[in-house]
């Protein structure tokens, strides 16, 4: 019994001009060849418009598709493209992912316009299509940097317009300032320079009177920092400062500052008093060092959770070690819950406690080895995944994916498919029956005595812990603790 192949498609358009890859034709060519093909197409990822196939760390759409093909329940057998270039221009993380993808995920990639013979020499091809367009891109990344650093040279501005400003379309207008926006703009530089306040308590008085950011989002205190040291706000662009391959600062001697054309916001005063206090702050607090989970990592971290955002509670350090919400650091939560790490271990124990006491234990389920799995064990994972086929080709037709045909036709072929797993199970299990799943009782005064032990090693007690409880909502203001058993 043949299986049906099932996959799913990902598109990309990198730029405006590209109109023959247009996602709605890359969309109707690649149905167009499951159809022809007999390959059930259950799901498109299409990235957003603009997005660069350089970074695949920054395609948010291609990283969900990669996580779902790693999923154990192998919901497609193959990727489609328009053309290998869509996956990836760069050579190195090309190579990468189909290597994870074909060899440890069984799940091809394939392009629907660069037919590709199997087999080595077709491997070798496909490389040399895919170093072609590297070159490409390299080569017109070169001839974009060129011009953009010419333009701020001469005090162009190559980036979105910061907040406070609006320019229209058009290389030679001049950005013009944005009242209501300028207004935000200079309360930050003096609840900073003037008030004294830190960046994530000027962050959360902003998000809790509605302001909110050029893109729409909440303040937090690395979009505070950036309005306070962009010298933008002076009258001066400020270009090529910033490495984000590295995620870092570049040396002071490739950065790029000149004087623009647009009126400033701020006095040259005020920013340097600010660009002063930051220093200070830097070089006071060791801003920008990473700490390691070594240093700053507890058995408990990432089981308390902030009840009113739900973040995790992050450990601190200290003569009186606690938790606290560390979006309440940022200026993203109002709340900030927080609890001390006696009083956070105590509560742990007390559950344990509770749970060792009741007179039914907890259970928790352990899978069998695959090697004594019995011979009906893979007819029944195939039929469950006929079950997640069914349902995701009904997404599809509800999502605009599939038309009502296309979606009878498959739900026809996946029926068909279920009814003789249905038969093939019940004509195993007349030769023996299915064992059923093993269940072993939760020691809870043995995990809790772990937990006491200080020579047992930190992330054995969060494992163990893990085994007992999902996740701990604490509030604060309420003295409440909500407790998540796990599965």
């Amino acid at each position: 019994m043949s299986k049906l192949k099932e996959a799913c498609a990902y598109v990309r358009v990198s730029t405006e001009k590209q109109e023959e890859l247009s996602p709605d034709s890359q969309i109707r060519l690649l149905k167009e060849y499951a159809s022809q093909h007999d390959i059930l197409l259950t799901h498109i990822y299409v990235e957003k418009h603009g997005i660069s196939g350089k970074n695949a760390q920054r395609r948010p759409a291609f990283q969900e598709m990669i996580a779902m093909c790693k999923d154990k329940s192998h919901p497609y057998d193959a990727i489609l493209l328009w053309k290998f270039s869509r996956f990836a221009r760069n050579i190195d993380e090309s190579t990468y992912y189909k290597s994870i993808l074909r060899k440890k995920c069984n799940v091809d990639v394939i392009s629907i316009s660069e037919p590709i013979i199997e087999g080595m020499y077709g491997r070798l091809i496909e490389m040399v299509i895919e170093w072609s367009d590297e070159f490409y891109l390299y080569n017109l990344s070169g001839e974009v940097r060129r011009g953009m650093t010419q333009k701020a040279l001469q005090g162009g501005y190559n980036a979105m317009m910061p907040l406070g400003y609006v320019k229209k379309k058009g290389n030679n207008n001049i950005p013009e300032i944005a009242e209501q926006e300028a207004q935000i703009v200079n309360r930050i530089f003096d609840m900073y320079t003037i008030e004294k306040r830190t960046l994530a308590d000027i962050a959360t008085l902003l998000n809790r009177e509605g302001c909110r950011t050029r893109r729409g989002g909440l303040f937090e205190t690395r979009t505070v920092g950036y309005i306070l040291e962009n010298p933008f706000y002076i009258g001066k662009v400020r270009w090529n400062y910033f490495d984000k391959e590295q995620n870092k600062r570049k040396k002071e001697e490739d950065v790029i500052i000149s004087q623009g054309r647009h009126a400033a916001i701020v006095s040259e005063e005020q920013f340097a008093e600010a660009g002063r206090r930051m220093a200070e702050e830097r070089a006071r607090s060791g801003f920008g060092k990473k700490r390691t989970a070594a240093a700053s990592g507890h058995w408990l971290s990432g089981i308390y959770k902030c009840s009113a955002c739900g973040a995790s509670l992050a450990f601190q350090k200290g003569k009186y070690p606690y938790f606290v919400c560390w979006r309440k650091g940022k200026g993203l939560c109002d709340k900030g819950n927080y609890i001390s790490e006696k009083n956070a271990v105590q509560k742990v124990l007390d559950i344990l406690e509770y749970l060792g006491d009741k007179d039914s234990s907890f259970n928790y389920k352990l899978d069998s080895p695959a090697s004594s799995q019995p011979p009906t064990a893979r007819l029944q994972k195939e039929l469950k995944s006929i079950d997640n086929k069914l349902q995701r080709a009904r997404d599809a037709y509800i999502n605009g994916i599939d038309t009502i045909e296309e979606y009878s036709e498959s739900k026809a072929i996946l029926r068909e498919r279920a009814e003789k797993l249905r038969e093939a199970i019940a004509h195993a299990q007349k030769a023996g029956a299915i064992p059923p799943a093993r269940h072993e009782a939760m020691d809870c005064d043995k995990i809790a005595n772990a937990l006491k032990n200080d020579s047992i090693d930190p992330l054995r007690k969060a494992n163990a812990l893990r085994e007992v409880i999902d996740r701990l909502e604490w509030n604060q203001e309420a003295v409440h603790l909500k407790v998540v058993l796990s599965n």
